[in-house]
């Protein structure tokens, strides 16, 4: 059995991001690899992406929740649950059912925003990925309007990953010409994180807490936002309005 990470042996696990990242790209740097597996139907691409929006969305409340933010950082904490969770809504809306909807969260991710922004960052650097793997195998699918949504939820994951790396100590943050492709299939990305969604293994080298912490639910995230919206109106490819159709 692997010992529990302490909050020193995590501290020191995210102090030595910046310098790991400088050596290595980010990704490699945890110990994220390109893989390569059977190709995805598009219903497996939609339940896995509904799993990862319901995790996220499930980490930005409790950030938000658990943690203390100066006024900027919460209004941007509150924008990223807000678009996780229409990203959540509109997969659902489509068809999506998330795979679990309880999740095992790697021990310390807030205990202060440095920690948050390691753990964070390598989360989002998945969903990237994986919203990448998507946009390909949609388009390979002949669904160009589900591959365009694809894409827009990468470019906002990536808006994630920058502010997180930027808490985490990485400098500079925008390291990246071009998002870190992962992955080939969605359901790739399953076994780098099935430690969130079993607990039975690290994630990103650190144990996971031992009970499953569920999803909060749509109400307690709407009273979460109040009466405000931190984001413009969404726009997705698939509504003909989009286009003026």
């Amino acid at each position: 059995m692997t010992p529990s990470v302490t909050r020193r042996d995590f501290l020191k696990v995210s102090a030595a991001v910046g310098a790991a990242a400088a050596a290595l790209s980010f990704p490699v740097a945890f110990g994220l690899r390109k893989v390569r597996a059977a190709d995805d139907d598009a219903q497996t691409i939609l339940d896995i992406a509904a799993t990862a929006e319901t995790f996220a969305t499930t980490h930005y409340y409790r950030a938000i929740n658990e943690m203390q933010f100066n006024d900027a950082e919460r209004a941007y904490m509150l924008a990223a649950m807000e678009s996780e969770w229409i990203h959540r809504q509109f997969l659902i809306a489509n068809g999506a059912k998330p795979i679990t909807e309880a999740f095992y969260f790697p021990q310390g991710t807030f205990a202060d925003s440095k920690m948050l922004g390691t753990v964070t960052a390598v989360a989002e650097t998945v969903f990237v990925a994986a919203y990448l793997a998507a946009t390909r195998r949609f388009a390979e699918l002949e669904q160009p309007l589900l591959s365009m949504v694809s894409a827009q939820v990468a470019v906002v994951e990536g808006q994630h990953l920058l502010f997180m790396k930027g808490l985490s100590g990485v400098s500079p943050a925008n390291d990246l010409a071009l998002g870190d492709p992962l992955f080939f299939n969605v359901s790739d990305a399953v076994p780098v994180v099935s430690g969130l969604l079993d607990g039975k293994s690290q994630v990103a080298g650190i144990d996971t807490e031992k009970d499953a912490v569920p999803y909060p639910g749509d109400d307690a995230i709407k009273m979460l936002l109040g009466d405000k919206s931190y984001l413009q109106p969404p726009k997705p490819a698939t509504d003909p309005a989009t286009f003026g159709m």
